[in-house]
């Protein structure tokens, strides 16, 4: 759509806006401005596109299609959605870009299920000194189903101004207010978007078509009621991140690796919560997809500290040539790396994993523990995972495997503390060294990694006649790195062995 004016105001949002019927007409607005200048309407029509069960409108998700392109409104106004990243299945003749919205349609075809026309009519205030001072939209949003008579209908008037509250602004308000008139339902505040813009259409979007569950909900207070809400608050994240993972955001397969890593080990942490044979498939199904989500994880880190490992290595060991080609090879593993974390999102394990964790606080299947008080069954799993992180510790650290699977129990421990949330704060006060023991090995292990792919980066050069001396270089000084930081992780464990041994006793 074209832009109706080319000077932005200094509001984003509207001063105010107002509901009225469709036979109003605006109020003469040339008393309140030195010049007044309307725009002819603007029409918009977008196309609504959702699954024939509308699973996009049961999430409170709109998925558009306008001249201007593809927009998702998750509630606070249409973002602009470009292409799938590498064109996902391609399943939709009409290039439907899915991956904003994979999350919640797992394969279901979608159509045009609403058409939506929105006519918006500008009016600008200007000054003496022709600066414009407030504008006036006048919004129509007629909708209703494809090849169908308008099923539904809105309008309302919107008033920006520059932020100043000059004397235009308040003129023209007044003069809105009293042609709306009173009873009419207006006088909010903000909250309507920027008329003419692209904005949202709060007088006509409807509210969640949220399904309707016949399962008894929890007692209030119970192990399964505290287990559903840490899950419901997991899968809020998990739908949150899974977007940005399929787009190729920066840090956004790190951010999916820690909600997965949270799901599992509060699934396994609070087991009896729950009925196990609705769990343990879940998260089976979750650590499959976190295999893949590891792999791409472990090329990000590799790329990511690659300069710095060159800048730890003796000056001019390794020149400019063997780094760029180093580099380049690191980025293309790590590309095809999150290719193949992007075709795990869409595949049936994802989706069934996905069915099933909505089907766990939808349905919330009752285990052995289901109705034990939340506080007393959380201080009992607790002890276990305390157990559970003693247990690894007196496995040894001789072997990087034992530092994985101390890593393992005391992150475990820690989002089980976490999830806890109030119930009990026994131990809440060692969340601090959980999170250093978890940085500390996490840096041997990731150190550890990086050795190993330099030595195999060697190894290839080796193979194809290429200089091998630089890698090297890079495989030595991170293995320098492993011995320097083991020293440190040890430390952190002895303590927290200490710790986890007083907590036990208390």
């Amino acid at each position: 759509m074209q832009t109706p004016h080319p000077e932005p105001l200094g509001r984003t949002d509207p001063h105010r806006t107002w509901r009225i019927a469709d036979d109003r007409r605006l109020p003469a607005l040339e008393p309140f401005a030195d010049r007044v200048h309307r725009h002819g309407p603007v029409v918009l029509r977008e196309h609504l596109w959702d699954t024939d069960d509308r699973v996009l409108a049961a999430e409170g998700v709109e998925l558009l299609r306008s001249d201007a392109g593809w927009s998702v409104d998750r509630g606070d106004g249409p973002v602009e959605v470009p292409p799938d990243l590498d064109g996902g299945d391609d399943q939709d003749a009409d290039h439907v870009p899915r991956d904003v919205v994979e999350v919640f349609l797992r394969g279901r075809p979608v159509r045009v299920v609403r058409v939506r026309d929105t006519v918006t009519t500008l009016v600008e205030l200007r000054g003496r000194d022709g600066r414009l001072r407030a504008e006036v939209a006048d919004v129509r949003v007629d909708e209703g189903e494809p090849d169908a008579a308008v099923l539904r209908s809105a309008r309302w008037w919107a008033l920006s101004d520059d932020g100043r509250g000059g004397t235009v602004s308040r003129a023209a308000e007044r003069a809105l207010a009293d042609a709306a008139e009173p009873g009419a339902g207006g006088g909010a505040r903000g909250g309507a978007g920027r008329a003419g813009g692209g904005a949202g259409h709060p007088a006509l979007r409807a509210a969640p078509e949220r399904r309707k569950g016949t399962a008894a909900r929890p007692r209030r207070g119970s192990a399964a009621a505290a287990l559903r809400a840490v899950l419901r608050s997991l899968r809020a994240d998990l739908v949150a991140v899974d977007p940005r993972v399929r787009a190729d955001e920066h840090w956004s397969v790190h951010d999916l690796r820690k909600v997965l890593r949270r799901l599992r080990s509060v699934l396994a942490a609070y087991r009896g919560a729950l009925d196990r044979d609705a769990t343990e498939p879940l998260r089976a199904e979750l650590a499959e997809v976190s295999r893949v989500a590891g792999v791409a994880r472990d090329a990000e880190v590799l790329r990511d500290r690659l300069l710095r490992t060159a800048g730890r290595a003796p000056e001019g060991f390794v020149d400019a040539e063997t780094l760029d080609r180093i580099g380049a090879h690191i980025a293309e593993s790590r590309a095809a790396a999150a290719a193949d974390l992007r075709h795990t999102l869409r595949s049936a394990t994802w989706f069934r994993a996905l069915d099933r964790l909505d089907d766990l606080v939808a349905r919330v299947p009752r285990g052995p523990h289901a109705d034990d008080d939340a506080q007393a069954f959380a201080v009992h799993r607790i002890a276990r995972e305390r157990k559970r992180v003693a247990k690894a510790i007196d496995g040894g650290t001789e072997t990087l495997d034992d530092l994985h699977e101390i890593r393992k129990a005391a992150r475990r421990l820690r989002y089980a503390l976490q999830a806890a949330d109030g119930a009990t704060d026994l131990g809440k006060r060692r969340l601090g060294l959980l999170r250093r023991v978890q940085d500390g090995l996490g840096e041997v292990l990731d150190a550890a990694h990086a050795t190993a792919a330099h030595r195999e980066l060697a190894t290839l050069a080796a193979r194809s006649g290429a200089d091998t001396f630089g890698a090297g270089v890079l495989a030595t000084t991170e293995h320098a790195v492993v011995e320097r930081e083991r020293d440190r992780a040890e430390h952190l464990v002895a303590r927290l062995r200490s710790r986890v041994a007083t907590g036990l006793r208390g």
